[in-house]
Formats: C-alpha cells, structure tokens, sequence
C-alpha cells in the first residue's frame, strides 16, 4: 500500500502551550483511521496540520509524495484541489442558500454545460441517499441532511483523501449511522479518511484509532 501521509516527528505548539510532542503518523491508501482524545489533545490540530491549514512548529510532513508543502504554495493548492475535501461537524454550508448554490462551489471551475452540472448534483444527492430538490435552501434541512449534502459536495470534486472533524457530533444515533455507513462505503470505493471523533460507534467502524 502506498503511503497518503505521514506525519514525522510532529510538534505543535501555540506559545508556551504544546499541543503535539514529537508525533508521528502514517496513513495508508483506502485505510480509515479514527483519531480520538481528550478535549485539547490535538485531533483537530493535527487535521488542519495534514489539510495544509496550519504549519507544524517542527517535524516533517510527506502529503501524497509533497514534503512539506507550504501552505499557499501552488503545490499545495493543487494537492487541495484534486485530491483533499473536509467533512466538518457544522457542515459549513451557505445556510441561506440553495442546495443547488452549495453543489456549485465545487464545479466552478468545471467546463461542463449547465445542464451536465444538474445531472452531477442529482447523482451526488442520490448516492448521499437524497432526492430533493436542488432549490430547497439548506437552513429547511435537518441535520443528518445538511451532513450528506457536505458529503454530497466532496463527491463533485477530485478526492483522494477525505477529512472529517467530528462529522456525527451533531447528530443523533440515527442520522450518525446512515453517515458512517455512507463514509464506509466512500472508503471501500478507494478513498481514504481520517476521523477525529470521540465516539465509539464511529471508531468501530474504522480500520483502526490512533488515541491522543
């Protein structure tokens, strides 16, 4: 299996506060892995750090063959564009605005005809298990809807490796199995994912948890 990531020797510290000490991870190709901890531990830290939103004070990062790929930099943006999503607990959807607007953001840089863009929103929704109407405006949503909707999103862009910070917080028990179910089946269709969770129903789902 080839490597996705690998965190080398990773420190993060925000001042005199040190919230990673000389960590190490790697993840593999179409593995998914749970990460969980303490509050403060550094779950989220360490996604931003692999998600390219945030600099290691020290340590290597190896993201798809980059080392250490600044952030900004062209490299990172491509690696980003064709081969990063994140899944948040918030969803971070327009609330105000359509379903349709929200599936558009990934395909503003796509050549195909408007008609051809509908048809790709459509399949993304049915695949998440919705078939709503592409006008309805996501604050009438629930929360288990606004989730696969998010997930609906990533499925319009080049993704490799998906993200996801606390993706069932929010949610009943419900609602946060049909997204596990539907992230399962994202990664035994070859994607690989990194959860940062506190639950133990989504750990039991993962291929293994690395604890904080």
């Amino acid at each position: 299996m080839k490597n996705v990531c690998e965190l080398i020797d990773i420190t993060k510290a925000y001042g005199d506060h040190v919230v990673l000490n000389h960590m190490n991870l790697n993840v593999q190709e179409k593995e998914m892995v749970a990460i969980t901890g303490r509050s403060g531990s550094g779950k989220t830290t360490i996604l931003n750090i692999i998600g390219l939103l945030e600099r290691p004070t020290s340590g290597t990062i190896k993201l798809f063959d980059e080392v250490n790929p600044q952030i900004g930099s062209g490299k990172a943006i491509r690696i980003l564009r064709t081969k990063v999503s994140y899944l948040f607990q918030n969803y971070a959807l327009i609330d105000n605005e359509t379903i349709g607007y929200n599936l558009e953001i990934p395909l503003i840089y796509s050549k195909k005809t408007k008609k051809e863009k509908e048809k790709l929103k459509i399949d993304a929704l049915k695949k998440v298990g919705l078939d709503i109407p592409l006008k309805k405006k996501i604050y009438e949503l629930s929360g288990g809807e606004q989730q696969r909707v998010a997930i609906a999103r990533i499925l319009l862009k080049p993704c490799e490796l998906i993200l996801a910070d606390e993706p069932t917080g929010s949610l009943d028990a419900d609602n946060r199995d049909e997204i596990m179910k539907i992230l399962k089946n994202l990664n035994e269709e070859g994607k690989t994912i990194i959860i940062v969770t506190h639950d133990k129903h989504v750990t039991n789902v993962c291929s293994r948890t690395v604890n904080l």
